[in-house]
């Protein structure tokens, strides 16, 4: 018998080496016919055992030698942001097949190819089975695609209005108000040192699209307040209020349990229900009770909301959130179902899509406040003009006078719109966007002038920080850092692309802001929304018309085309009011608490405080090279930057501390220039 049982396993074991061997012979064949240059490696990076413990091989594979690990450069999940358009250049094309037994990957940062792959939906597919793990609550607009994602997204278009706009714009003010409040401290100060302000506009944004999504308003916590998630996952907020919460038979308050789904969200995705709620972990039973927790609180929103329209037809009423949108239009399908060919979106539905708006809402815009406000403090003369901007704007006007019709266009078109630009050409949300060839035939597809063809079965990353740093399509000037440092220590060294420069969207007959506003005190903005296959496609520029605007597929946070990213306009409103607010009348520093305190500070001299900052700053552009990964979105998850908040003209280190230090330095000027490749981060 146990002869048996061995033969029978070894001619299984024999048939996985002779059908990867023929795969992977299949799949070379495939990538030498394509036309497109391509690089064979061992592992196919999709595979879950890869993608999972693939940091557990690393520092194995970083002591052998380099030439049998060359590969490993082409599998690491985030290579694209590790190594920057340098991987490109190295392979010799903007766009090249990666062929590994289990299968193929195709990489671009070619903005033509971009393009052509965007608006051929049909030709190049999502990528559906990857996203299955989004549908925890019901399928989305993200999880499908075909006639169902058609279904969704025109029901999920229409509550992305002007009207939901306003809301988004009043309630940043609001939030970030508190927020700046909480960082200043009650004198105003700003003498206080905020260690994570990812945090804070992690909690900024949710509070945003709670109020804005689900019309649910969430008063920012006092400075002695419990925290929404505590070390050990004890609800005690319950405690202190809610307490009408509790009365209709919940264990958490609505904003203790949508933290604590969010705080566990890779246990959602990658565990087992059944095994959330048997296994013997309080974390596990936590996640599972966030989950179920706001689930809840979801389903009897849903149902309020059918109440209110079934009680009120009166438009005039606040139902301006997504929430009452998505049900509004779920209500006027059921009413008109003889009439109407679309069919209405489940309950399940309705949560599944409000699931993936918060999910990827609130981190893109948290992420993209907390890195536009570190790159400030490194870059204080961009800083100044933007404030200069904001007085030009508002006029000294508090922010309980700004107006979004008004005031917007003007932030979209001056400098707080090219902090924005320049921060997500940096650190775009999604590096990798996926498309695909998955259940459809080989593509056609003109790369460089030359007809090449993507075969079927490929998965496809279109590579957004990438294209967004490539010199081919982007203008360049010389590096600025001090002492011949450059960010990226193997890319782009003889231009500035992998810094901050916000200035670089500015056209130069746009300098003038005064002069390049319209006729009615306005700036143009491009419209939001051209109804395109009556599925209302947003084919809009991402930046103002007064900013450079480079080849098309060349700058894409937000994707393009069809799927192109639904929440756009919420995410930038949310940004530019909340950077408006902070920054009118504070400036952003690097704290320097690791190296000097404040009576020190104070009494330093010019020089002094110039090499105390720059040991903060050469850690912070660190942090901004190594301690950024990739979970849902692109996030600093190793180390912190830390920040103070200081009333303008108080401020205590020299804008042009950078080039200070490198006047005082000529000795380093031969620059740091290392070949980090995977191993650096090993």
């Amino acid at each position: 018998m146990w002869s048996m049982i061995l033969l029978g396993f070894c001619a299984y074991l024999l048939y996985l080496v002779a059908s990867t061997f023929l795969g992977f012979r299949r799949n070379v064949s495939k990538a030498k016919q394509s036309g497109i240059p391509y690089v064979v490696v061992p592992v196919y990076y999709l595979k879950t055992w890869w993608l999972v413990g693939h940091r557990l091989w690393l520092p194995l594979l970083a002591k052998l030698p380099r030439q049998w690990t060359q590969w490993v450069d082409f599998c690491i999940p985030d290579f694209y942001f590790r190594r920057s358009i340098e991987v490109f250049q190295q392979v010799g094309s903007d766009t090249f097949l990666v062929v590994a037994p289990g299968g193929m990957v195709l990489h671009t940062a070619d903005p033509a190819v971009i393009t052509q792959i965007t608006t051929r939906r049909n030709d190049f597919p999502k990528p559906t089975p990857i996203y299955r793990s989004l549908d925890i609550y019901g399928k989305n607009v993200v999880s499908t695609e075909g006639p169902i994602w058609r279904q969704h997204r025109k029901a999920t278009s229409p509550p992305f209005t002007e009207k939901n706009n306003h809301l988004v714009w009043t309630e940043s003010i609001d939030q970030a108000s508190a927020m700046l409040s909480s960082w200043v401290g009650p004198d105003g100060k700003g003498d206080i040192t905020v260690d994570r302000v990812m945090d804070d506009t992690m909690r900024l944004s949710l509070y945003v699209i709670s109020r804005a999504g689900f019309g649910k308003k969430l008063e920012w916590p006092s400075a002695d307040a419990k925290a929404d998630v505590d070390a050990n996952y004890v609800d005690k907020s319950k405690i202190q209020n809610e307490e009408s919460d509790r009365g209709r038979g919940h264990s958490m308050s609505y904003t203790y349990a949508i933290h604590c789904l969010l705080d566990n969200i890779l246990f959602q995705f990658l565990v087992p229900r059944w095994l959330l709620r048997r296994f013997p972990s309080a974390k596990f039973h936590k996640a599972d009770e966030a989950y179920n927790e706001w689930g809840s609180y979801m389903r009897e929103a849903v149902e309020a909301k059918k109440k209110d329209l079934e009680v009120s037809a009166d438009e005039s009423k606040d139902q301006m959130d997504l929430l009452a949108q998505l049900v509004k239009g779920q209500v006027a399908s059921e009413k008109n179902k003889a009439n109407s060919k679309d069919v209405p979106l489940t309950d399940s539905e309705v949560l599944g899509n409000m699931f993936v708006l918060i999910l990827a809402g609130h981190e893109t815009a948290a992420n993209s406040i907390h890195f536009s406000l570190v790159y400030l403090a490194l870059y204080p003369k961009s800083q100044r003009a933007t404030q200069k901007d904001l007085d030009r704007i508002f006029q000294g006007k508090p922010p309980s006078e700004w107006d979004y019709d008004r005031d917007l266009p003007a932030l979209f078109g001056g400098m707080v719109g090219a902090v924005l630009a320049e921060e997500l050409r940096l650190v775009p949300p999604v590096i990798g966007i996926p498309k695909s060839t998955w259940g459809v035939p080989d593509q056609p597809i003109t790369i460089e002038g030359k007809a090449c063809t993507v075969p079927a079965g490929v998965y496809i990353s279109l590579a957004s920080g990438n294209v967004q740093r490539n010199p081919k399509h982007w203008p360049t000037s010389k590096p600025t850092l001090p002492g011949g440092h450059t960010v990226h220590p193997r890319a782009n060294l003889d231009n500035d692309l992998e810094e901050f420069h916000p200035e670089r969207w500015l056209l130069d007959d746009a300098h003038d802001f005064e002069q390049a506003e319209t006729a009615n005190g306005k700036k143009d903005m491009p419209n939001e929304t051209v109804t395109a296959d009556d599925l209302a496609i947003n084919e809009a520029a991402d930046t103002s018309d007064k900013f450079y605007r480079p080849p098309k597929g060349a700058y894409v946070p937000f994707s393009d085309g069809y799927r192109a990213c639904l929440g756009r306009r919420f995410a930038q409103v949310e940004v530019l009011a909340t950077l408006a607010v902070i920054l009118q009348n504070y400036s952003v520093e690097l704290a320097v608490d690791q190296w000097a305190s404040d009576e020190e500070v104070i009494a330093m001299d010019e020089d002094a405080r110039v090499e105390v900052w720059e040991k903060a700053a050469e850690r912070a552009r660190k942090l901004m090279l190594t301690g950024l990964s990739v979970i849902i979105s692109l996030q600093m998850r190793a180390g912190h930057v830390a920040l103070r908040f200081v009333p303008r003209g108080q401020e205590k280190f020299p804008d042009d501390a950078d080039e200070k230090w490198k006047a005082k330095h000529p000795e380093l000027c031969e620059g740091t220039r290392g070949t980090p490749g995977w191993r650096f981060w090993a």
